[in-house]
């Protein structure tokens, strides 16, 4: 009462307080569901996630490194005030997407998502095989079948062809001089001790080789992309609450670019989501600088950005995007 001392309800309104009461304690008991659902749901997609990346040695840190890039840059929009900043809704959405992003590599084969030169294992049937060649040429000379000149002259060849082969298998990028002696070495054959010819090395080893740059055959490398849409797939089989209905469309589509030039749909300009975009920029960025991919170095971050600054004039990211992202510095705590 007015007097501070603790009275009973009036009894006309009993019943209706209780049944605020009642309500109030629905509300409190499905609160606390919402709550325990929503801690199980972030709990599964982040032991889902860690799944998929230790699935790979090379890939361990890519979803964690990008998911707190993409905290501390959000943190930093609403410290900012900025018009784009997320509401708390979205930005779970948003970061349970970027959670969720590679989701589709379960379905991409390890010898694949961790080639770390052009040849993979292929390197060890090749090596093999110029040691019998070799051997097969010490035997002819032996036996008297050819000259010392032509003996030492045909195990210096293929010495430098062996170095040429380990050199470029690993190289970043071929020039066209070094295309150009690979199709040599594609025409040039061996003889067995049947008598028998055969190709120095086989198509698919020419095929390894002759890839300009990286390490992936175009086969690989569309079983590579092939990831988005299996994504897309898996996501699709989810049922997601309402407020994250989203989640899966920004998940599969963090390879789309601006220009069109992304895949898997080809989507450009206004049909890629804000969202979508600066996921596009956290999955680049995190590629470029990661200390943990096997065909590659670590790349500065001073690199990293004038990279991502030539895509942005190349039209395939939003250089407004592109232009926070460099002014929040939310790389700072990874690098």
């Amino acid at each position: 009462d007015e007097e501070g001392n603790i009275i009973a309800f009036a009894p006309e309104i009993e019943l209706l307080e209780l049944a605020i009461a009642s309500q109030a304690a629905v509300s409190i008991t499905n609160m606390r569901y919402n709550q325990q659902i929503n801690s199980l749901l972030d709990s599964l997609i982040r032991a889902f996630s860690t799944a998929i990346d230790e699935r790979s040695p090379y890939n361990a840190n890519h979803t964690k490194n990008m998911v707190r890039c993409g905290e501390t840059f959000l943190d930093w929009m609403d410290r900012t005030g900025h018009p784009l900043r997320m509401a708390p809704e979205k930005r779970r959405t948003f970061l349970m997407s970027v959670w969720l992003h590679d989701v589709g590599k379960l379905t991409v084969p390890l010898e694949v998502m961790d080639k770390p030169d052009r040849l993979g294992p292929a390197i060890s049937d090749i090596v093999a095989r110029f040691r019998v060649v070799a051997l097969l040429d010490r035997i002819a000379f032996l036996e008297g079948r050819i000259r010392r000149e032509e003996w030492e002259c045909r195990k210096a060849q293929l010495e430098r062809d062996l170095a040429f082969i380990r050199r470029i298998n690993g190289a970043g990028f071929l020039p066209d001089e070094d295309l150009e002696t690979v199709q040599n070495l594609g025409r040039k054959s061996w003889t067995d001790e049947a008598g028998e010819k055969h190709p120095l090395l086989t198509e698919s080893e020419l095929v390894c080789l002759s890839i300009r740059k990286g390490t992936l055959t175009e086969e690989e490398r569309a079983m590579m992309q092939s990831h988005v849409t299996s994504t897309s797939k898996i996501l699709g089989q989810v049922s997601f609450p309402k407020m994250y209905a989203e989640t899966p469309l920004w998940a599969s589509e963090h390879h789309e670019l601006l220009n069109g030039r992304g895949y898997p749909r080809r989507l450009q300009g206004n049909e890629i989501p804000w969202e979508v975009r600066l996921l596009t920029i956290l999955d680049i960025f995190d590629a470029l600088t990661a200390r943990d991919r096997p065909y590659k170095k670590a790349m500065p971050v001073s690199r990293a950005l004038s990279i991502l600054h030539s895509m942005v004039e190349e039209g395939a990211i939003d250089g407004e995007v592109l232009a926070l992202f460099e002014e929040s510095k939310a790389w700072e705590d990874l690098i």
